[in-house]
């Protein structure tokens, strides 16, 4: 065996798959148009650009719920 136990390889598995999504969300709104936000705040855009790059990866899934799900 390798010596690294099993449950570091499930750590290491979230990890990768959290920070897929959070790169996919990313990808999302910087391709998304300002009107596509479906909200009244100025500069939407902007404001979930800078949520994800600070806030990761729960800005991700805030960003999913709250704006890519209403496609």
């Amino acid at each position: 065996m390798s010596g690294i136990p099993i449950p570091l390889y499930s750590v290491a598995a979230v990890a990768a798959l959290l920070f897929g999504f959070w790169a996919v969300m990313l990808m999302d709104c910087l391709k998304r148009h300002e009107l596509e936000f479906h909200t009244e705040m100025p500069n939407p855009k902007r404001m979930w650009t800078i949520l994800l790059i600070v806030g990761i990866p729960w800005c991700a899934i805030v960003y999913f719920s709250a704006v890519k799900r209403k496609d």
